[in-house]
């Protein structure tokens, strides 16, 4: 008869989590939700005293409302302009809801023909993605507790995409900190308040040099407390919801160029490629 070897660590764990009234699964979930939020920083290094880089937000892959002749223009602007990288501030896919009537909304039901739709259009984009989950990609995870991170499968799913969490993210490239944030709450009476009321709530010591904000649909910048600040647009012209909460889409992506010196941005000029609602033909009676 072989003896079984004990785990003194394990028994500790055991005793630990029956003493305490947790169980095995709140333990494991509590981890999860642990690693889950943490916050990846990369730095970039690239050479000289400037960079370039492209922004899409809320491109809502999978709504029929979702523009697919911009990020076909935008793929072509990329390779024109040759940026060294993109930024995607959130809501990469439209998600399922479960709100009654959405799926009737919908060109691709469902996680893996919305992902695999993303995956063709994103391996378009010949230079590296870096981007946040918004709430519309967290449904996949939190509706039912299905626990899939649209951000993670990306990453495996795309050649050039680097997932920097869930909801914000920060990349620091040569020392200018670009901080990327999708809102989970309601539009505003003006389209500039919610990024003017996100820029104060930074304390000094702790600013960006430059955010990205997705989730309002609105396309605008300013530069306020030395932080340059940009709601980043959408891919998506206006639902029937939105339509419905009077909420306008404004549909474009940009163009950012950064000149920085020691102290941060020296100077940084941006362009906006709109796009536009297609007029509906009347109807031939």
């Amino acid at each position: 008869m072989v003896e079984e070897k004990t785990n003194p660590e394990l028994e500790r764990l055991q005793k630990y989590l029956k003493r305490e009234k947790i169980s095995p699964l709140e333990a494991i979930t509590a981890i999860h939700s642990s690693k889950k939020q943490q916050i990846k920083q990369p730095r970039l290094n690239i050479s000289g005293k400037s960079f370039q880089y492209m922004y899409l937000s809320d491109t809502h892959i999978g709504h029929k409302s979702f523009k697919e002749n911009m990020f076909d223009k935008f793929v072509r602007v990329a390779k024109k302009e040759k940026p060294d990288f993109v930024l995607h501030p959130g809501d990469h896919l439209e998600g399922m809801s479960g709100r009654p009537g959405h799926i009737y909304e919908l060109t691709h039901l469902g996680f893996e023909n919305q992902i695999k739709y993303a995956e063709e259009l994103y391996n378009q984009i010949p230079v590296p993605i870096y981007g946040i989950d918004g709430n519309h990609d967290e449904w996949y995870e939190k509706k039912g507790n299905g626990g899939v991170i649209v951000g993670k499968n990306l990453e495996r799913r795309v050649n050039n995409y680097h997932n920097l969490g869930q909801g914000e993210g920060t990349i620091d490239v040569n020392g200018i900190k670009i901080y990327l944030y999708h809102g989970a709450d309601g539009t505003a009476y003006a389209d500039s308040y919610k990024l003017q009321k996100l820029v104060e709530s930074f304390t000094s010591g702790d600013k960006p040099n430059i955010i990205h904000s997705g989730h309002y649909h609105k396309a605008l910048s300013s530069f306020t407390r030395n932080v340059y600040g940009f709601e980043s647009g959408t891919l998506m012209g206006q639902s029937r919801w939105m339509r419905g909460k009077k909420i306008r889409a404004h549909i474009g992506f940009g163009l950012v160029k950064v000149n920085y010196n020691s102290k941060g941005v020296d100077s940084l000029t941006h362009t906006f490629y709109p796009g536009f609602e297609e007029r509906e033909k009347p109807l031939k009676i």
